[in-house]
């Protein structure tokens, strides 16, 4: 029986929302159609999962040669995109799509661009490192996405998800220096 009352459990418990769920911004999402929406959420939900790890993804920008610093929030939404083809074969939202959420958390301020001379710097930093970290392999030269860059405000973007404090500890402590 015990099989059995875990089974109706598991089937029948409420779904707990994810911090990668799209649609649970704070701020008004763009007027689109349904399909657009969808299309724009897909996107929206790979992008928060970068947007989770910014801080990591800074932290190892940080530790490469002659990068510059940033705000230590990075967030890179052409290898986002560059993820999401890939799980799909292709027939994903197209670039246009993660483009304008780039672009609406942009106009939310949650994002900001990184000055174009330290973006080509940090850029060449990446594709060095991964040259050296992967001698003759193939793919690691520069890919599309190296320059595709941006810098999150953590409080803004907390204001956007406030739902980011609960996902990890960079989040969490973002949050308990975020003002009342």
């Amino acid at each position: 029986m015990s099989r059995l009352g875990d089974w109706w459990r598991r089937e029948n418990a409420r779904p707990q929302p994810s911090p990668f769920d799209a649609g649970r911004a704070s701020i008004p999402y763009p007027e689109l159609g349904r399909a657009d929406l969808a299309a724009f959420h897909r996107s929206e939900t790979y992008l928060l999962r970068e947007i989770v790890e910014a801080r990591s993804w800074g932290r190892h920008l940080d530790s490469l040669d002659d990068a510059p610093a940033t705000n230590g929030w990075v967030v890179m939404p052409g290898r986002v995109w560059s993820a999401l083809m890939d799980d799909t074969k292709g027939t994903g939202p197209g670039r246009a799509v993660m483009d304008a959420v780039v672009e609406w958390l942009v106009d939310a301020g949650a994002l900001r661009p990184i000055v174009d001379e330290a973006r080509a710097a940090i850029a060449e930093a990446t594709v060095a490192r991964r040259v050296q970290d992967h001698p003759g392999s193939i793919g690691v030269g520069r890919r599309d996405w190296d320059d595709d860059m941006w810098e999150v405000d953590p409080q803004r973007m907390l204001a956007v998800y406030p739902h980011l404090a609960d996902t990890n500890d960079d989040w969490q402590r973002a949050a308990e220096r975020r003002s009342p």
